[in-house]
Parts: C-alpha cells; structure tokens; sequence
C-alpha cells in the first residue's frame, strides 16, 4: 500500500495465476485493506498467464471484490492481450490499462476520499 492508500500489486515474473493463487490473493488483500475497497494498480507486465476461473474471480462485482477501482498495467506482450480479455468480462467498476506506472497511480488517485469530506 502506499502513503495515500493505494494498493500496489506487481505480479511475479513469469507467474501463472490459477483460481487458488487468485483465493488466496484475494483473502491476502482483504486482509491488508480491512475489507474495504480501495484503488489498485496492478502491474500485470510479467504474468505468464491467467486461467479462465482466475480472471472471473478479478473481475467480480465491487461488492465482492477489494478493488475500488483498477488500474491494469501492461507491456508489449501478452499482458495487454489478457487485461483486454479482462475488461471485456464487464468488472463492475471502472478499470483502465497503462503502460506506465505512473499515469496508472496519477489516474487511480483520482478514487481516493477528499481528506476534508470523505468524499471523492
């Protein structure tokens, strides 16, 4: 997590993610982020791959799912081709893909609370 509270995942070179590495990413961030939603960057550049069962479970509704909104980032490679797959699933929230760590923190930022009113 950062500072200001957004939740950074940078997934393994080479990682294959299957539905019980996706369950247990899930309860880890649930943990972290005390079950609430909170903005997210994930950077999907290395991911080797990412089975069917595994992206349905990423893309659950916001109710069941830490991510408040989604910044996907991605390289040249099959990453891009997987976080497009992923969107086309219909995540309800919104969700955007970078090739820049930056532009992906700078737009997930925006989910953050006002520290004044709580509100975005």
């Amino acid at each position: 997590m950062t500072d200001d509270g957004i939740l950074v995942d940078r997934i393994e070179d080479g990682l294959n993610i299957s539905v019980e590495s996706a369950i247990e990413v899930q309860k880890a961030v649930a943990e972290l982020t005390s079950d609430r939603p909170v903005p997210t960057v994930v950077d999907m550049r290395a991911v080797g791959y990412a089975d069917r069962a595994a992206r349905h479970m990423f893309g659950a509704s916001t109710e069941e799912s830490s991510e408040l909104a989604a910044a996907l980032v991605v390289g040249p490679s099959s990453s891009q081709t997987m976080a497009q797959a992923f969107i086309a699933m219909g995540p309800q929230r919104p969700i955007e893909v970078f090739t820049s760590e930056r532009e992906a923190l700078d737009w997930v930022r925006t989910f953050l609370p006002d520290p004044e009113d709580g509100s975005r």
